[in-house]
């Protein structure tokens, strides 16, 4: 999802694009050779650039983003068969271009910033980091990656692996791991593994909120310290997450073993190594997978239905708390789910 809140999902089987909750969803036709996408990546620095990977074939490419159309730049990948089994993900940022390839090993392409062109030779091709493996990646900055990872040694065995990209070298730096990790509960193949990140930079730092049952936050460039998120419902895990910079929120999809769903809404302009809980909504009837929010919607994916689906947020509002003004941002509860208006898939 852009800035602006326009929403590009990968179905697994194609491209969607939405404008808005009000907007049309815009289904774009595949390029040749490719039978479906499976998860997409905008580039925060550039945001006309999208790329999509694609599981099989094992294919990336790359788009650009004007209006609600997407524009198909190249494909590459034909001949590199890069890994993406059982669980990937894709992350591109300032001309890095990552796959995490599951058990087979991460791959990473370049490109350029301004045409959204890949290169055609990869700079690593399925390097194994002596893990199990990565199911899925965010990129930090175009030379530090999250990777999601199965780690061959130590406990708790999952967790998110920092690793430093220099050219074609990839070394890892600190790692996080998650204690009564959701391990293999809850995923969805090939792109929806339930071991998500979110980036939120601030002028002073750079913080990363983690999904895996537990909800986590860290520093991962400059701290090894781990703190947990309360406010969770009893019996609910989390399984994605996604901030929204501008309004200083997190949000995290939850569900519970029966299969309801919920979305935390995590205040951060306070402090976001412990953030506040201001709303939570539930999702009726619908397993969550993904979310994602720009501009002044939320939007999210669920199992059921084959569209994305949209929460408006609301302006601040004036709250008094210990007898102290302070603006919190809030979500407007009349124009929540159910009945808001509704779009879906597993998307950025």
């Amino acid at each position: 999802m852009t800035s602006s809140g326009v929403a590009v999902a990968a179905n697994g089987a194609q491209l969607i694009v939405q404008q808005s909750a009000s907007s049309q969803p815009v289904n774009q036709p595949l390029p040749d050779g490719i039978t479906s996408f499976d998860d997409v990546s905008i580039d925060a620095g550039n945001e006309a650039l999208v790329f999509a990977l694609s599981t099989f074939p094992q294919r990336v490419c790359s788009f650009i983003l004007f209006g609600g159309d997407l524009t198909l730049v190249n494909c590459v990948g034909e001949g590199d068969n890069f890994g993406v089994g059982p669980f990937t993900g894709v992350s591109a940022l300032d001309s890095t271009l990552i796959i995490s390839g599951g058990t087979v090993g991460l791959t990473i392409y370049e490109y350029d910033t301004s045409s959204g062109v890949i290169s055609d030779t990869p700079s690593v091709l399925d390097l194994d980091l002596g893990v199990i493996g990565h199911p899925d990646v965010v990129l930090v900055n175009a030379n530090v990656a999250a990777l999601s990872t199965d780690f061959s040694v130590g406990k708790p065995r999952f967790g998110t692996q920092m690793a430093s990209i220099e050219g074609s070298e990839v070394t890892f730096d600190r790692d996080f791991r998650v204690q009564n990790s959701l391990a293999f509960q809850l995923f969805v193949t090939p792109t929806n593994f339930p071991l998500v990140n979110a980036i939120y930079e601030t002028s002073t730092n750079t913080y990363m909120y983690s999904a895996n049952g537990p909800m986590q936050v860290q520093e991962p460039l400059s701290s090894d310290t781990i703190d947990l998120l309360t406010g969770a419902p009893n019996g609910f895990s989390a399984v994605t997450v996604a901030v929204n910079t501008a309004k200083k929120i997190a949000l995290f999809g939850v569900v519970s073993a029966s299969g309801e769903s919920q979305i935390l809404f995590y205040d951060l302009s306070v402090d976001p190594r412990d953030p506040i809980l201001i709303e939570s909504i539930p999702i009726v009837g619908q397993r969550i997978v993904s979310i994602a929010s720009g501009g002044d919607v939320a939007a999210y994916t669920t199992l059921s239905l084959d569209n994305i689906q949209f929460v408006p947020l609301s302006q601040t509002e004036l709250c008094v708390q210990d007898g102290t003004d302070k603006f919190l941002f809030r979500l407007n509860p009349n124009n929540g789910n159910p009945g808001g208006d509704e779009l879906q898939s597993a998307y950025d």
